[in-house]
């Protein structure tokens, strides 16, 4: 019977990761829709392209935001930040940098 609740453990452990990546992905899918629908233009890198610094990195994304409306973009970022906060996600906004991810090849 102890190899039958290891393996019983095991599985548990390995389905709330499963779990708790599905939620990742949607929760991430779900912020960048609500900030894409306030920029001009968005772009996700893909997950190959994505740095693993301390921790995965959810979302890489980049937002053309017109000048007029920064300052509503910033303060939905700041809500969707404090937001993420309570569930143990971080967000960082940076910028506004030069439109390159914006060029075509």
């Amino acid at each position: 019977m102890a190899g039958l609740s290891y393996l019983a453990r095991k599985k548990a452990r390995r389905d709330a990761a499963t779990e708790l990546r599905e939620r990742a992905r949607e929760t991430v899918a779900e912020v960048y829709d609500r900030l894409a629908a306030r920029a001009r233009l968005a772009r996700r890198r893909s997950a190959t392209e994505l740095p693993m610094g301390d921790g995965p990195l959810l979302l890489d994304a980049a937002f053309l935001v017109p000048r007029s409306r920064t300052a509503a973009f910033r303060a939905l970022a700041t809500r969707e930040a404090r937001s993420l906060a309570r569930r143990g996600y971080g967000l960082t906004l940076t910028g506004p940098w030069p439109p390159y991810s914006f060029v075509q090849d």
